[in-house]
């Protein structure tokens, strides 16, 4: 191997030389915000009530989402429906600890028509909360998730 080549796994040599318009020992170029009107610099962003050309600028303000957590008794609310101030009605339907509680109870050898019995008991099942005016569900209460 002669020293004046370049090993295989080189970078190519750099072409740049004083005739790329740059030296390198020059500092970088000035930046200067665009100007407004009258000279002066323009802000990023609108203040607030900021008015430009008839058009008003306002920052929008947050909105307030009230949870409501819905139990196994009925509870008084507004409904979202039909806006009146009612208290709810209630439907039992199956859920999952109706199904599991009859599982098990099939699992212990009450397969013949004792493991239906989770299906008449409204404590094991989950609760819907209707409105009574407009007949809409207004919340769930799942005995499990």
């Amino acid at each position: 191997m002669s020293s004046t080549s370049a090993p295989k796994d080189a970078p190519p040599p750099y072409q740049g030389g004083a005739d790329s318009g740059h030296n390198p020992q020059d500092p970088p170029p000035k930046y200067e915000p665009p100007k407004g009107p009258q000279g002066y610099p323009q802000p990023a962003y609108p203040p607030q009530g900021y008015q430009s050309g008839g058009v008003v600028y306002s920052q929008p303000q947050p909105v307030t989402v009230i949870q409501m957590s819905y139990g196994p008794s009925p509870v008084t609310i507004n409904c979202p429906h039909c806006q009146n101030h009612v208290t709810t009605s209630l439907v039992y339907e199956t859920g999952a600890l109706t199904w599991i509680v009859s599982g098990v109870l099939c699992l212990f050898g009450c397969w013949l028509g004792c493991c239906l019995i989770p299906f008449c008991v409204s404590d094991l099942q989950d609760v819907v909360h209707k409105c009574p005016n407009c007949s809409n569900t207004v919340g769930v209460f799942r005995r499990l998730n």
